[in-house]
């Protein structure tokens, strides 16, 4: 089994379609054909079958697929330290982000990071915590910045918390509570909110903090990932959702009429950290990247505590 065919057969499954990856690879139909041939001889089995869509992976395929993302990330993740090794500073992170922390922390230390080394790319996908968390695994992330999971920890993966704020609860400055000196919970029971799905930790804990309080959990107007959308629906109904205080400020920057509640008791402690896999070798690009996170959510702690 060879590297040059593992991407060739990474490269058919992700399009479904010999001809479209011949042609991304640069090569003859008939030699990939040849190719992902040799690598099903190899391994015994068959990678693919023909389906109403395009070629589809066996269920042989689909269990190499887990092995030959990973395999491949690490070729290029060695190639990446090696290249460092020699002084040429290049290569490429790829790092996902919750929605709930994409646009607080990330903008600023890429373009920080960016700064100090511009040979390196970066690529920043959003995604759900267990979504990332699980690319992280197979190799196609090389960090992942989450909220912290509760629970019993990977012990393939390396968390390095960031920041811990405070959660808000908030609403339109039009909302019939915003303006109020104090509210409780059992004032919000009759509004809907707009929130992402379970197992989100902040999801849960909201259902907790009214649970504790002998009150039903809140009652979901709609669930979404979006903090654009999230922001838009506050805007022009009175639901409620939470921020932290820095999202709270962001979003209040980019346009959005936004109020946090002044609620009578507290809320919870939301934990942002950096994940990655201890085996990576592409720790020192890693490594570099956490420090100028490091910084912005230093700098983030600091103003909030002014």
């Amino acid at each position: 089994m060879e590297i040059r065919q593992l991407r060739h057969f990474a490269t058919v499954s992700r399009l479904a379609s010999f001809s479209a990856a011949a042609k991304e690879l640069n090569l003859t139909q008939p030699a990939l054909s040849k190719s992902i041939r040799v690598l099903e001889e190899n391994i015994g089995a068959p990678l693919f079958e023909r389906g109403p869509n395009g070629v589809q992976l066996t269920v042989f395929g689909e269990r190499l697929k887990n092995y030959a993302d990973l395999l491949l990330s690490l070729a290029n993740e060695a190639i990446d330290e090696i290249d460092a090794l020699r002084g040429v500073r290049k290569g490429s992170l790829r790092v996902g982000c919750v929605a709930a922390v994409l646009r607080a922390i990330m903008p600023s230390a890429v373009l920080s990071f960016q700064e100090r080394h511009p040979a390196i790319d970066i690529v920043v996908s959003e995604g759900l915590n267990d979504t990332l968390i699980d690319l992280l695994h197979s190799g196609r992330l090389d960090l992942a910045v989450t909220l912290r999971p509760s629970g019993i920890l990977n012990p393939d993966l390396e968390y390095i918390n960031l920041l811990e704020e405070p959660l808000l609860l908030v609403c339109s400055r039009t909302h019939p509570l915003s303006g109020l000196s104090t509210v409780s919970l059992s004032d919000l029971s009759p509004f809907g909110w707009v929130v992402p799905p379970r197992p989100d930790p902040d999801r849960l804990r909201l259902d907790a903090l009214f649970v504790n309080a002998g009150l039903p959990k809140p009652r979901m107007a709609v669930e979404t990932t979006s903090v654009v959308f999230q922001s838009s629906m506050l805007n022009a109904t009175e639901n409620l959702s939470y921020l932290t205080e820095s999202s709270l400020r962001a979003q209040m920057h980019s346009g959005a009429a936004l109020a946090a509640l002044p609620l009578n008791v507290p809320t919870w402690m939301r934990t942002t950290c950096a994940t990655y896999r201890r085996q990576s070798v592409a720790r020192p690009t890693v490594n570099a990247f956490l420090r100028h996170c490091a910084e912005i959510c230093a700098m983030m702690k600091s103003r909030e505590t002014r």
